[in-house]
């Protein structure tokens, strides 16, 4: 444990709770284990309440900073077109993956250096200020910032939620309460495209961000009040805890992973991927990658990331399956939509609700797996089944999806989003069993990390394939006069093949069918690949 680290006494309902920042065997639960100032253990009724207390406060957080990015999405256009920069909406989105993912890495060893509440106060303020700035931004640049500054709070808001839970819960019933965030932030992503769309319509997109600010700050009290954090008496002052930051390290990895989400994210879009950009950016991540791993290794006193814990058990593995899970259904994800925009002339509004069994799967998959976790203790078999479950969705879409689907066929994507939400409860858990207590706060940054950057990926790689393979089907089905015309607009809007008849609106319906076919089998290989990533596991009973 690094020396300043922060004991935790977490006080729902006047009952002290004391976790020291630290994971307890799994025998012991901390909110059983015995006040220091009395010798008889809390009952174990009171306790329980006294954890859904804590994880409750956590909610609303998570349930913003999830809803902020669809409630986004639905105002983009609207967002962008005010400032005259349609072209740059994407922006948006690319500001606040940068701000999260370049931020995420320093909040795991940070919250041992400071505390949790500390950090979490930050994010929450971090995030607000970010959403104030976009509101009232005159300009397309000062939007932007703010999503940026957003983004790295709500990188806090993720990473500190996650190790709050581990501190207070043992290890058998973290997927149990972790189920219960993944809950809020599942209805966060769902409900805030609508909520967005409403307000935009109404009275206006600035009030998208600013009405943000109000429930962060309950947000904030309600950490204020009901999360209460004291420090150990630390001979050390402050100067010492300041010194202890890894500011090389963190100014290198956040750098290499800002090139490389920009290059994932804007590949494609604001240059092309044969490009000197793309040259620079993939060069310049990779090279600060590498000088980021040299400092960790040999001149960091106190490594922002310590590159041992890559070397634990279950830990690549745990990271490796999340990143490949969440991979595989932000691709889909990503493609259901524009399937039935493309093939039945579906609105917006009506293609996003093909997406709400994933999301009931996602919810139902984290419940199954904290349940079986917790009376079993057991969670390498369900890492080996998750990718297979989820494997079950991506066959069906390469088989049956063939441009008629009915309502009834959107619900083969429901096995998709289950074996995503058991993988995501289970291989938490897994990377957690066999760590070092004074570890676990800087491997669930990590984790967070990439799964973030996983997101980023997927709808990426699934772009980039789609569009490859719908481009070269297009250009062999096509011939003749105005043929590359044809495929230059179908190319580039959704509302051209809309409007398309006859012959040529087959040929292009029947090349998109097959681009996307082909971002299914991306996203089965990369499951089948986690459910064999699965067998790595080591196990240990909880």
């Amino acid at each position: 444990m690094v020396d300043g680290a922060t004991e935790s006494v977490i006080s729902p309902d006047m009952n002290s709770i004391d976790t020291e920042n630290r994971s307890v065997p799994d025998e012991e639960s901390p909110l059983l284990s015995q006040s220091p100032q009395s010798e008889t253990a809390e009952p174990k009724g009171k306790a329980v309440a006294g954890v859904a207390t804590i994880i409750a406060v956590l909610l609303l957080g998570e349930f913003i900073s999830n809803a902020d990015a669809t409630l986004v999405m639905a105002a983009a256009g609207r967002i962008s077109s005010e400032f005259n920069r349609l072209r740059d909406a994407s922006w948006l989105s690319t500001g606040y993956t940068l701000g999260l993912c370049a931020a995420q890495p320093m909040y795991g060893k940070l919250s041992d250096i400071y505390g949790r509440r500390p950090l979490l106060l930050i994010s929450y303020f971090l995030f607000a200020v970010g959403c104030i700035l976009s509101g009232v931004g005159s300009q397309m640049w000062m939007v932007v910032l703010g999503r940026a500054i957003s983004g790295s709070g709500g990188a806090g808001i993720m990473t500190i939620s996650s190790i709050v839970i581990t501190d207070i819960v043992p290890k058998r019933e973290v997927a149990s309460w972790r189920a219960y965030v993944n809950i809020a932030m599942t209805l966060g992503r769902s409900l805030g495209g609508p909520i967005g769309g409403w307000l935009s319509d109404t009275v206006g997109w600035r009030w998208l961000f600013i009405l943000q600010a109000p429930f962060l700050a309950l947000a904030a009290v309600l950490v204020v009040l009901k999360l209460n954090l004291a420090e150990k008496t630390d001979p050390n002052s402050k100067e010492s805890k300041f010194g202890k930051i890894d500011f090389l390290g963190t100014s290198l990895l956040g750098s290499s992973i800002t090139a490389m989400t920009l290059l994932l994210d804007q590949g494609g879009k604001s240059f092309p991927w044969y490009s000197w950009w793309t040259i620079l950016l993939a060069s310049g991540g990779i090279l600060l990658l590498v000088g980021f791993v040299l400092v960790e290794t040999y001149v960091a006193r106190e490594p922002i990331f310590n590159l041992r814990i890559l070397r634990r058990p279950n830990v690549s593995a745990a990271y490796t399956i999340g990143a490949l899970q969440v991979t595989a259904q932000l691709g889909m994800l990503f493609s259901v939509p524009l399937y039935f925009q493309v093939t039945q002339r579906a609105s917006t509004t009506a293609a996003g609700v093909h997406l709400v069994p994933a999301v009931v799967g996602n919810t139902l998959g984290s419940l199954v797996a904290g349940l079986f976790i917790r009376r079993t203790g057991r969670y390498k078999i369900l890492l080996i089944a998750a990718g297979i479950v989820a494997s079950i969705s991506y066959v069906l879409l390469f088989l049956r999806w063939e441009g008629n689907s009915g309502f009834w066929e959107s619900l083969y994507i429901l096995p998709g989003g289950l074996g995503t939400g058991i993988a995501s409860a289970s291989a938490f858990v897994a990377m957690t069993a066999l760590l070092p207590p004074e570890e676990v706060a800087m491997a669930t940054a990590g984790y967070m990390l990439l799964v973030g950057f996983s997101m980023t990926a997927g709808v990426t790689t699934s772009n980039s394939v789609l569009g490859m393979e719908f481009q070269r089907e297009l250009r062999k089905n096509l011939q003749g006069p105005g043929s590359e015309k044809v495929v230059k607009r179908a190319m580039a809007d959704t509302n051209y093949i809309a409007h398309l008849t006859g012959k040529i609106r087959e040929i292009v319906i029947s090349s998109y069918i097959g681009g996307l076919k082909h971002t299914y089998l991306v996203s089965l290989a990369c499951s089948l690949l986690a459910s064999f990533t699965g067998l790595f596991i080591h196990h240990h009973q909880l």
